[in-house]
């Protein structure tokens, strides 16, 4: 099978990613960190090139369209325009940033037109081994092992148009299915918190950034926080994402994973910027 071929079985799966996660997390006032302002650049696009050559998997001219004009753009005159075809999602875009880096802050802005329903994944950050770009990808439904990889996400639910935005993250210690060995992604394990408003409003550019701090090996000191608009409505501290330095933050991705079921429509990406902290 390649790697395009598991890449695809594996968004197909985890479309059930926005009804499996089985937390209540707590909602509490705004957070009060700022994000992050400086840092070291690793990975910019603001589609400006007319091209998604930046990329370097998932690629789907049927699916990806960079859209001139400047009136809509966020900034520029260009933005990446998403469609989500009857019955199935929007695929991703994947950036490998191997070998990795044990911390990294991804910004970019996303707007949903006025005619969009349900929820969608929205950027993720995968954990891959340092020998293998790969070992992270192709693991729906898989429980990590602290060895083999983790992923951590930003998803807006599927219970709104779009609903409450939520992270989304496999990692050693997260909650089995009652079978006892599977796993789906999760919202928090209890101790995250996250500050109202989550949901974003349709027909405008909202700016997104996420952040990720992985863990010592052998510690409980990963962190993860995402901001909407500049103010800071997730945080989760306190839990472990790897038991060995192989495992390292080394992909960023778009990811468009969302129900099949839904009707046809069209999401709008502009200038992503992934740096360290």
């Amino acid at each position: 099978m390649t790697r395009s071929s598991t890449a695809a079985l594996t968004v197909v799966a985890i479309t059930l990613l926005l009804a499996c996660s089985r937390s209540d997390p707590r909602e509490i006032g705004a957070g009060p960190s700022p994000p992050p302002t400086q840092g070291t650049p690793v990975f910019a696009d603001d589609f400006e090139s007319g091209t998604l050559s930046a990329w370097q998997d998932g690629i789907d001219p049927a699916r990806h369209r960079v859209i001139t004009d400047p009136a809509s753009a966020q900034s520029g005159s260009r933005y990446l325009a998403v469609t989500y075809p009857a019955g199935r999602d929007g695929g991703w875009l994947t950036r490998f940033l191997m070998p990795g880096h044990d911390s990294l802050y991804v910004s970019y802005y996303v707007r949903f037109p006025q005619e969009w329903r349900g929820g969608t994944k929205l950027i993720a950050f995968y954990g891959s081994r340092t020998d293998d770009q790969w070992s992270a990808f192709g693991k729906a439904g898989l429980c990590p092992s602290g060895a083999d990889f983790f992923a951590s996400m930003v998803v807006a639910e599927a219970t709104g148009d779009p609903g409450p935005t939520r992270f989304y993250s496999y990692y050693p210690a997260m909650r089995r299915e009652p079978d006892g060995v599977t796993c789906w992604g999760r919202f928090g394990d209890d101790s995250e918190t996250y500050a109202l408003p989550l949901t974003l409003s349709r027909g405008t550019w909202h700016r997104v950034e996420f952040s990720v701090t992985l863990n010592t090996p052998g510690r409980a000191d990963a962190r993860q926080r995402f901001w909407l608009d500049g103010t800071e409505r997730g945080s989760w501290s306190g839990f472990s994402f790897r038991d060995t330095d192989a495992l390292r933050l080394n992909a960023v991705q778009l990811t468009f994973s969302t129900d099949v079921a839904n009707q046809p429509r069209e999401m709008h990406v502009d200038n992503i910027s992934v740096r360290v902290p």
